[in-house]
């Protein structure tokens, strides 16, 4: 369930983020990519320290 979480929690803020930026950031789809690969990095980088 964690990992799903991640995923969803990273693609809404992806979302609100190129939302939020001036020029609308990469595109809708991009910004939801890269929302998910920095949730999915930073929830890996916070499991190795481990913080939950």
């Amino acid at each position: 369930m964690g990992f799903f979480a991640w995923l969803i929690i990273g693609g809404l803020a992806g979302w609100i983020a190129g939302n939020i930026m001036r020029g609308g950031g990469f595109g809708i789809i991009a910004n939801i990519g890269v929302g998910i690969v920095g949730a999915v990095i930073g929830g890996f980088l916070f499991s190795l320290l481990g913080l939950s």
